[in-house]
């Protein structure tokens, strides 16, 4: 989860979270790390059981691992 976990989780990079969409996990995740939210749709990118994915409303109950990325400015 770098740069993450160092910023808003005092370096931890796992969690166990239960959460039905993307929103769900960003909402959790603020509530370890406060601020993340804030900064989430901005810097922050998910992949879903290895597949990006960019719509926050998709479901992650079925989910076995949500990972989350730095996002990268391409040109």
């Amino acid at each position: 989860m770098p740069p993450f976990d160092r910023e808003f989780f005092g370096g931890t990079d796992r969690f166990e979270l239960a959460a039905r969409t993307l929103f769900g996990v960003v909402n959790k995740l603020d509530e370890i790390g406060p601020g993340f939210a804030d900064l989430a749709d901005v810097r922050a990118a998910f992949a879903v059981d290895g597949e990006v994915q960019p719509d926050w409303s998709a479901s992650v109950e079925s989910a076995t691992e949500v990972i989350v990325m730095a996002k990268v400015a391409g040109g």
